[in-house]
């Protein structure tokens, strides 16, 4: 399968997932009388590893950031997938040019001392310096699933100061205590779920723990369109 691809549902299928019968890797929709994958939480390299392995009409549960978008994943490309003949021909073709002389290169940096005591005044400094300053830390999960979300907006509201989630489902925001002196509220926002604003009191130091509700999931039978890259092309043409 090449590593580019769109997946796309026609006729999105309007069955409730919560009344449908837990499955293996999802649940049964008694309806069509077929199972449902469950792929809200597939990265793009597990939806392209999930295809590789499993073909023929199936039908799945999508976020729809994950639908009618093309999906880039990213290849190792090896020997093995080109005819011998022509690795042969490399081979031959590389090993027929002269040997480079062998050489001692002796490469030479310059050194540096530092002095790595500091003064009595650097750190009274520095304590105020951290002491005009808080950070907030916190946490972004699927309040269905329990896993963690990446890539959440968080925005401190009527401000530019924002960041996104890790790949954990974690944050960070440092702000200046003067400018929002005892409170913020941070508004939080990710594709496929529902906008939440959280009132955050700065003088407590709790990792705040936010759980993000679905806002809708697409169902249906599921197409995937192959898009392959330039290399992929050249490969094909290779293997015949």
């Amino acid at each position: 399968m090449p590593s580019k691809f769109k997946i796309q549902i026609s006729n999105p299928c309007h069955e409730e997932w919560e009344r449908m019968q837990v499955h293996s890797g999802g649940k049964f929709c008694g309806s069509c009388q077929k199972s449902v994958i469950d792929f809200t939480s597939f990265t793009d390299t597990e939806l392209k590893r999930w295809f590789n392995q499993n073909q023929g009409d199936s039908c799945g549960r999508f976020k729809p950031e994950q639908l009618d978008r093309l999906i880039l994943v990213k290849e190792n490309y090896t020997l093995s997938r080109f005819k011998p003949n022509l690795i042969a021909a490399s081979l031959l073709a590389f090993l027929s040019f002269p040997k480079l002389a062998s050489a001692n290169i002796s490469s030479s940096y310059p050194t540096f001392q530092t002095d790595n005591k500091k003064s009595l005044k650097d750190d009274v400094l520095k304590e105020n310096v951290e002491d005009d300053f808080v950070t907030i830390r916190g946490k972004v999960i699927d309040k269905g699933d329990k896993l963690p979300l990446i890539a959440v907006s968080i925005r401190v509201k009527n401000s530019k100061i924002g960041t996104t989630t890790d790949r954990n489902g974690e944050f960070e925001l440092r702000l200046d205590r003067k400018q929002f002196k005892d409170k913020v509220i941070l508004d939080i926002r990710y594709i496929g779920f529902e906008s939440k604003e959280l009132k955050v009191n700065l003088n407590k130091n709790d990792v705040i723990f936010v759980k993000m509700k679905m806002d809708q999931s697409i169902l249906g039978g599921f197409a995937i369109i192959n898009q392959p890259t330039f290399l992929e092309r050249i490969a094909q043409l290779l293997n015949g």
